[in-house]
């Protein structure tokens, strides 16, 4: 079956979740998982890097950090030919409130089975709240970040990878909660022709 056909679709808040996923490949995810923009992600990947950035909780002081700098990610990211898409907790559509522009691709896992097959699990103390954690979110609240609802699964890790052809070719899964996409680094971890795909 092709894909773009298959049952499961995770850019859908009604689609019911991919058994597949579970302890399924990557490979079984991209298929059943689409883009805000409509495609598949494995379909998305054909040709193209996609630098695949999951968020914790939109509430999260971090992740409030980076949907303010995210013009700014997107200008990394299309540096390297890439391609930007946010990977979130939110039924679909509902992300759209915290977004300043709706122009970035995005999907939807309320289920968090993409972060599970791409080996994002929950945090530990240390991940959430070690002494690090604190520093950072310090600084974060107080440079304008803020606090905002729990909105996803607090204790999900969140995690930067690129995704090309159906498989990943980098990755990054934070060490704690406060890590932020670092693309430029990521992307330093490629070979020097492979990262100017």
């Amino acid at each position: 079956m092709d894909p773009d056909q298959a049952g499961f679709h995770g850019h859908f808040p009604f689609a019911p979740c991919c058994p597949a996923l579970i302890m399924g490949p990557v490979i079984e995810a991209a298929s059943c998982f689409r883009l805000s923009t409509g495609e598949t992600l494995l379909k998305a990947s054909h040709g193209r890097t996609l630098a695949l950035v999951f968020l914790r909780h939109f509430g999260c002081t971090f992740t409030r950090a980076i949907l303010r700098k995210l013009q700014d990610l997107q200008a990394d990211c299309a540096e390297h030919g890439a391609r930007l898409v946010l990977v979130h907790m939110l039924q679909s559509g509902d992300e759209q409130a915290y977004l300043r522009s709706g122009d970035v691709a995005r999907i939807a896992d309320p289920h968090c089975e993409l972060y599970k097959a791409f080996g994002l699990g929950k945090g530990g103390f240390r991940e959430l709240l070690g002494p690090i954690v604190w520093v950072r979110g310090f600084l974060s609240v107080f440079s304008g970040c803020g606090i905002g609802h729990l909105a996803g699964d607090g204790r999900q890790m969140p995690g930067t990878f690129l995704f090309r052809d159906g498989e990943i070719i980098a990755a990054r899964p934070a060490r704690n909660a406060s890590e932020l996409p670092d693309i430029e680094g990521i992307f330093g971890e490629l070979p020097v022709a492979a990262s100017k795909v």
